[in-house]
């Protein structure tokens, strides 16, 4: 049973946090890769046996889109790929994938962590404020740019009728008569992608776990919107990964607390593979608070049967928090309602 927290920046004593972590019987922590770097840190975590994943974005990359713009994920609508601060790349660009791959086996040499966590490795949406209620229609489909449009029908073997000239006439084909072909194209994309990170670090480090962050969405939410608009197959990412981690934030997406294990159980139903769900600590978008009652709810339902665990995010809510901190020992040190087997 994992029992984590997401952690992106420290500014307190290391080992008065290490002692607050061990309280809250946390074993595995999420961090950034500029925390790994500082060395006192990553020191204390392997003396403490601490279980560290680095969390890497693969296509939220606004940096890499400030300096080349002709990256940007394309919509059905033309548009390109942002919506408040999410900002995407293409998931299909060459040149972009060697090189965050790069980029990974650089982290996985230098810094040598336990695990990777793969975050924003889908295609584009803001999930974090798609609500009950939506439809799959209303929802942004990505990536229609030329280069995509062109890397389908080469991959599929399929062609765009002669007589469709212009991008938006040929996005409306698509839509309309290659929509089951489109979204198993965009699944492999993705599942493919995650299968050569994971085949290159492991070439660096055989026993590295990789974990990947998930839209916490079942097969019936939003008529399969998780694989027709992520592109996120978990059948075939769950053959290839350690963990799946659907990010269960229910009070942001305006859900109740029993929907985390719901979700849970779709998703391993679905996989048979070990889930970690990923919940929120404090409100998030919304006005409303998270009540203790919420939180505390929350924390029982993330580690029902058939959780393999549960992921707070994240430390920094947590910490000025001693309420949520003893709701947490409560619930985690109470053995029976989690499920060690799994």
């Amino acid at each position: 049973m994992m029992i984590g927290t997401k952690i992106y920046d420290l500014q307190r004593d290391l080992k008065g946090v290490f002692n607050e972590w061990r309280s809250l019987s946390f074993d595995t922590v999420f961090v950034s890769t500029s925390l790994y770097s500082n060395y006192k840190f990553r020191k204390l975590m392997k003396e403490k046996k601490m279980t560290v994943f680095i969390i890497f974005p693969v296509f939220y990359d606004p940096e890499a889109l400030e300096k080349n713009p002709e990256l940007y994920s394309i919509t059905n609508k033309g548009e390109k790929a942002v919506d408040e601060w999410v900002k995407f790349v293409c998931p299909t660009r060459d040149d972009y994938r060697k090189n965050k791959v790069e980029e990974m086996k650089k982290v996985v040499t230098e810094l040598n962590p336990d695990g990777l966590s793969l975050d924003f490795i889908r295609y584009f949406v803001f999930w974090e404020k798609i609500y009950p209620g939506r439809t799959l229609e209303s929802i942004p489909n990505c990536c229609f740019c030329p280069y995509c449009i062109e890397k389908f029908q080469e991959d599929s073997k399929l062609a765009m009728p002669t007589e469709i000239m212009d991008n938006q006439r040929i996005v409306e084909f698509i839509q309309n008569n290659l929509s089951i072909e489109w979204t198993k194209w965009k699944c492999t994309n993705i599942s493919n992608f995650i299968k050569e990170i994971t085949q290159e670090v492991r070439k660096l480090k055989p026993d590295i776990l990789i974990n990947v962050h998930v839209l916490p969405w079942r097969q019936i939410d939003f008529d399969g919107a998780i694989e027709k608009i992520a592109g996120q197959d978990l059948k075939e990412i769950a053959k290839i990964v350690d963990f799946i981690s659907p990010m269960c934030y229910s009070h942001m997406l305006k859900r109740k607390p029993s929907w985390i294990n719901a979700v849970v159980k779709n998703m391993y139903e679905l996989t048979k593979q070990k889930i970690v769900p990923s919940i929120q600590v404090e409100r998030s978008y919304l006005t409303t608070e998270i009540t203790t009652e919420e939180f505390s709810e929350m924390v029982v339902q993330a580690v029902k049967v058939p959780s393999s665990g549960v992921i707070f995010w994240s430390w920094e809510k947590i910490q000025d928090n001693p309420e949520k901190m003893e709701q947490i020992k409560t619930i985690i040190n109470r053995k029976p309602q989690i499920n060690d087997t799994i």
